[in-house]
């Protein structure tokens, strides 16, 4: 069903621009049957293309080198998970090639930044157990999404904890004595009556000692501009990297941060936008492929080399 609805917006967009095409040239051959042919051609050839898009997955790499560690770890290895969106549409399939990348990676930490969940999970139990294998020596963290709250935000709660992840709602833990992980909330849950009470994220942010590395997971890539320099890095999803790379991703940057990836904030801030695995409606997208994201932390004390230098690398993996 929802793949005819991703059709039928392609089949849109394209009418109406053989219409303009028609209007600004006044070309009188092009008729409105061949308007609706043409349209329909490059609809079929676009859906089945964009649908193609979204069974791979892209493994993204990012390297920060930090004096923030201590002398006894070299490096740690994250993985951040965003947008699975699993329900009634996308299941299984999207958790076998996350735990590819897993099998693979052998992260030392795993963190999710939110819309795990876009159904009633309450009969899923098997899809959680699946997540539940996935796991890391340091520990598995997770965030809320928007999508959480849409779908009732108790029964999405239970389903990540099942799944091995402990969620963290604008509350802060220490990783093995030398990271910070902060968790905030999604903004959506001003709707649903379930933020924590009286919460500043400007205050509670800034007010987190920076001897240790600071990672701040938060669903959305909205920043304050106040947060800029109380933290190292913060990792969202939300975006889906706008899905149709073109209009999607025009669109998205003028509400958030940036569509994708990588971005300097200053002060030695950084924020990476992760496109997710899943979709939230569609199965569809173009020229954005799902990923998941590798963030190695290199420890640089005994290098000559300035804290905050940070790397992007791509690779895709055969699935």
């Amino acid at each position: 069903m929802l793949i005819w609805i991703g059709f039928v917006l392609y089949l849109c967009v394209f009418c109406v621009v053989f219409d303009l095409i028609k209007l600004v040239f006044r070309w009188k051959t092009l008729t409105s049957k061949k308007i609706l042919l043409g349209a329909v051609f490059l609809a079929v050839g676009f859906s089945v293309y964009s649908y193609y898009e979204t069974l791979g997955l892209e493994v993204i790499r990012l390297q920060i080198r930090t004096d923030k560690l201590p002398p006894q770890v070299s490096r740690v290895k994250i993985m951040q998970i965003s947008d699975l969106h699993l329900g009634p549409v996308l299941g299984q399939e999207k958790i076998e090639l996350v735990k590819k990348v897993w099998e693979k990676e052998k992260p030392d930490l795993i963190v999710n930044t939110g819309d795990l969940v876009d159904g009633n999970m309450r009969k899923k139990n098997h899809l959680a157990e699946e997540l539940a294998k996935i796991t890391a020596p340091l520990g598995k963290y997770a965030v809320m999404g928007n999508h959480e709250y849409y779908r009732g935000w108790k029964q999405a709660l239970e389903f990540i904890e099942k799944s091995g992840f402990k969620v963290l709602k604008d509350e802060t833990e220490v990783i093995a004595g030398f990271l910070v992980l902060v968790g905030l909330d999604d903004r959506d849950c001003r709707y649903y009556k379930a933020c924590s009470p009286g919460f500043d994220e400007n205050t509670f942010l800034c007010k987190i000692p920076r001897d240790k590395f600071v990672l701040v997971l938060k669903h959305q890539p909205v920043v304050q501009k106040e947060t800029i320099g109380c933290f190292n890095l913060m990792l969202s999803g939300h975006t889906h990297g706008g899905l149709y790379k073109g209009i999607g991703s025009f669109l998205v940057k003028l509400l958030y941060e940036t569509d994708r990836g990588l971005k300097y904030l200053g002060k030695g801030s950084y924020l990476f936008v992760s496109k997710g695995v899943g979709t939230g409606g569609p199965p569809m997208r173009f020229l954005t492929p799902p990923d998941v994201v590798i963030i190695e932390l290199i420890n640089i004390k005994n290098e000559k080399q300035p804290e905050g230098r940070a790397v992007l690398l791509r690779e895709r993996y055969k699935m």
